[in-house]
């Protein structure tokens, strides 16, 4: 009959063949296996539009296919974006409306005038963009976006020349690529680059006589901030 000292010894084996089985067992690490993939992302940051005009005078008067400009615009942008899959997504995109100005360069009445603008307009554009992220390169996480925008007019300015002046709301065709840099999985930083395709009428009166101008603008859009990914 077994006595003490083997009742002991069956007990020993018994712990030592636990601990060792538990130490065969693999640790899992909050670490060793990647996270969710993201539903959500937000860019916030600056944005500078910079317009390609190319400009025909309709109506007669002071405009010409050469001579319109419109400076660069700088303000502030927020595009907010939902995953359908890992890699496709679906973005939206606004901004704080800047101002643009209209300017006639080589106007003849400048120097009589003391100004070659015609007339400001406040504009918002909204845009919707389908979007391919890329998420094999780690941290460099590259995009390209296709969608539409629509450019509202929200108010004209009559600080030029022209008097009754007004800018015409219409839809643009957007192009998008950029890249956004994570520095952890739920945040890092983003440049973003668009092209809009887009068109719209401009018009007035001159000393009476009424102006309207069909032009092309065809702006870039260049953005950088911070991006966030849930």
């Amino acid at each position: 009959m077994a006595g003490p000292t083997s009742f002991r010894a069956f007990i020993l084996a018994l712990s030592l063949s636990g601990a060792a089985a538990e130490a065969a067992e693999p640790v899992s690490s909050p670490h060793s296996a990647p996270g969710a993939p993201p539903v959500l992302y937000v860019h916030a940051g600056a944005v500078g539009a910079f317009p390609q005009v190319n400009a025909q005078a309709t109506g007669g008067g002071i405009f010409s296919a050469a001579n319109i400009a419109i400076p660069p615009q700088y303000t502030l942008a927020l595009e907010t974006g939902y995953f359908l899959t890992p890699n496709l997504a679906i973005g939206f995109g606004a901004g704080v409306p800047p101002i643009a100005h209209i300017k006639a360069a080589g106007f003849p009445m400048a120097a009589a005038l003391g100004t070659a603008l015609q007339g400001s307009v406040r504009y918002g554009p909204v845009v919707m963009l389908l979007q391919y992220h890329f998420t094999q390169f780690g941290a460099f996480q590259p995009y390209a976006g296709v969608g539409a925008g629509y450019v509202l007019n929200l108010g004209n300015i009559n600080d030029g020349v022209l008097t009754n002046f007004s800018w015409d709301q219409n839809f643009a065709f957007v192009l998008q690529a950029g890249t956004d840099w994570m520095f952890t999985p739920s945040w890092g930083v983003f440049i973003d680059g668009k092209k809009l395709f887009y068109s719209t009428d401009a018009q007035g009166f001159s000393g009476g006589i009424p102006v309207r101008t069909h032009a092309r603008l065809d702006p870039w859009a260049a953005s950088t901030g911070i991006t966030f990914k849930y």
